[in-house]
């Protein structure tokens, strides 16, 4: 268990700085709250062995200081949007191995999320320029009274869709 040295007199009170505190475990109420992870989360965690906890004699979940470590590891993690297998792998290396190979594993899967958002952000400024181009068509559609024909606002974009096989546009 993690050790708290006290080293500064509170509200009147003075300590002992050579005296030692024992944090105890830490209930998932309590870890929900520290870490702003939902319980539901913390325990879904732990079915996918992210985070352990120890089980008392009444059946609490008790979980020691180090999960809350964790727990910014996965968010971090989560924020490079890798998958849950991934963060279980590499808490795996950068709790035991080198810092070499913890940057050696990390790297690949960093590299192919940029392809990832790379991909992602060229379909995007595709999907861009086909509502711009429908925009314009839609702006550009005249007043009337007449029933509208799909073609009427979308016209252009129509036709270089392949109707046959429902494929994407351009």
């Amino acid at each position: 268990m993690p050790v708290i040295r006290s080293v500064a007199a509170t509200n009147g009170l003075t300590f002992d700085p050579t005296r030692t505190f024992r944090v105890g475990p830490v209930r998932i109420s309590q870890l929900s709250r520290r870490s702003g992870v939902t319980v539901t989360a913390l325990r879904f965690y732990e079915s996918m062995g992210l985070i352990h906890a120890e089980r008392s004699l009444n059946g609490y979940r008790d979980y020691d200081e180090s999960v809350v470590e964790r727990l910014s590891f996965i968010h971090a993690a989560k924020q490079l949007e890798l998958s849950l297998p991934e963060i279980a792998e590499l808490l795996d290396v950068v709790e035991v191995e080198s810092c070499t190979r913890a940057r050696d594993t990390l790297r690949p899967k960093l590299v192919r999320r940029l392809r990832d958002v790379d991909d992602r952000l060229a379909t995007l400024q595709r999907l861009r320029e086909r509502l711009v181009e429908a925009t314009e068509q839609v702006i550009a559609c005249p007043d009337s009274g007449r029933q509208c024909r799909t073609e009427c606002a979308l016209g252009d974009l129509m036709s270089t869709c392949d109707a046959v096989t429902t494929q994407a546009c351009r």
